[in-house]
């Protein structure tokens, strides 16, 4: 399968040539250009070809012909809107050197930059949608193998049956017992392995065994090396969950070391504190100044009490902040049950109105949550805040659960798009939750809140069946 693959990505690479020689015809055909001289067609040929020179180095340089089948099309779209600004300055510098054969006014090179970026984000989208129609029929994958504990392999084997354009299929899962396997077939112990690749085609394997069993993958690696297969390995590195690692070498001999995180940079602060700020003002001025007021009147016509719900949760440092949502639920009902437990919304919830079983699904009634990311409680994107009955249900049950904390929480984030929203069943999903929050807090960067954002816009159109 590795094969396939590897075209599809040419693919990726070729298509992208074409769509500059259409934006360029397009771009001429729109714009009314002065020359200084006759433009004749080596003159054209000249720039086009400088110009995908400038294209493919933008594209080496914000990386956006990698395999990207893993991930959502809102993050390609941060990749493609990144390339887009490289390529537009270095073709501002193209046009510089051109000028003494033809003057391009500065319409025709708005036109030029928009029209490529909408056909890239064009070919892309269908690039994608054909290698997931190939991968849907099962025309297309890879046969994964897990060797690890149920709790690894059930969770593996879920995520590839949701996310089937990831191009995999999971035959099933190896370990020393049964206990637990549901979803992932499971095949035997570990020592069956050798017969497993013997008897069943596999083009990968996943390894999630704690770090106490070296000897054993060691072994895997050896016999997965020696038959040609591709090993992945999920790391057993618990104590190091929240703490941000590269790998360094010291001569030969591997070292990890623990970084900062790039939210304690001052200038990180202040990027996303300006970025929220700006964002929280335009959608307010914008959008809110007038659904708001609508949702308020809904709210009040269909149940008694306040509109707007306020509840204590922990933010910053594990302050206290007063969250703001659009009532959903009926006034003064129960969020504690008789054991002291919070009460995670269910489906087909009796303490929910009306309105707020049409407002919870588009996350309407999360929206007053703009005023307190203008307050300074809250970002656009960071962990969501969770409620402080759950948040002590969860301190020593979720591992590093605190170091959520040590940002602001969000109106979204990259747990949220990435499903883990609605009701926790057990504490397994609150820490798979938790490590989303951990991973963004680790690899925070201004573009990937960009993405988060895209994500979430087009989940909410999407619509999410776990929200309830």
């Amino acid at each position: 399968m590795k094969g396939i693959f590897n075209r599809y990505l040419i693919i990726k690479v070729v298509l992208d040539f074409p769509m500059l020689f259409l934006s360029y015809w397009l771009a001429l055909s729109i714009n009314s250009i002065t020359f200084h001289s006759v433009l004749n067609l080596n003159i054209h040929l000249s720039f086009l070809i400088t110009s995908i020179v400038c294209w493919y180095l933008s594209a080496r340089i914000s990386k956006l012909n990698t395999d990207r089948r893993f991930n959502n099309f809102a993050e390609e779209i941060v990749y493609i809107l990144y390339t887009v600004l490289i390529f537009s300055v270095m073709e501002a510098s193209n046009l510089f050197f051109f000028k003494l054969y033809f003057y391009f006014n500065n319409s025709f090179f708005l036109t030029y930059i928009l029209v490529l970026l909408f056909c890239i984000l064009i070919v892309k989208y269908s690039v994608r949608k054909y290698l997931h129609l190939f991968t849907n029929k099962g025309k297309l994958y890879e046969r994964i193998l897990v060797i690890g504990d149920h709790q690894y392999a059930n969770h593996f084997h879920e995520v590839i049956s949701q996310h089937s354009f990831y191009g995999f299929q999971c035959v099933g899962a190896l370990y020393e017992n049964n206990e637990g396997f549901e979803n992932c077939p499971y095949l035997g112990s570990t020592s069956m392995l050798n017969k497993i690749i013997e008897d069943t085609l596999i083009d990968e394997v996943v390894i999630a065994l704690p770090k106490n069993k070296e000897k054993e993958i060691n072994e895997i690696i050896i016999l997965c090396n020696n038959t040609g297969i591709k090993v992945r390995i999920i790391p057993d590195f618990k104590h190091f969950t929240a703490s941000p690692l590269t790998i360094e070498n010291i001569g030969l001999i591997p070292v990890i070391s623990q970084q900062s995180y790039p939210l304690e940079e001052w200038f990180n602060q202040l990027l996303k504190r300006s970025f929220d700020i700006a964002f929280s003002l335009l959608f307010l001025i914008t959008i809110g100044i007038w659904l708001f007021p609508i949702i308020a009147i809904l709210i009040k016509l269909n149940s008694r009490g306040p509109v707007f719900y306020r509840q204590t949760r922990w933010g910053l440092n594990n302050k206290h902040f007063k969250v703001y949502k659009f009532r959903t639920m009926y006034n003064q009902v129960d969020t504690i049950d008789d054991n002291g437990k919070f009460m995670q919304t269910q489906k087909g919830d009796t303490r929910i109105t009306f309105i707020g079983r049409l407002l919870r699904p588009l996350s309407l009634d999360e929206l007053p949550q703009f005023i307190n990311t203008l307050l300074g409680d809250m970002s656009i994107v960071g962990p969501r805040p969770h409620a402080i009955p759950q948040n002590i249900e969860s301190l020593d049950a979720v591992s590093s659960y605190t170091i959520r904390h040590i940002i602001k929480p969000g109106i979204t984030g990259w747990a949220q798009v990435n499903g883990c929203r609605g009701i926790t069943k057990s504490h397994f999903d609150m820490q798979n939750r938790v490590n989303y929050d951990l991973y963004y807090i680790r690899k925070w960067n201004f573009w990937l809140d960009i993405q988060i954002i895209l994500q979430t816009i087009f989940q909410l159109i999407k619509g999410n069946e776990n929200v309830y």
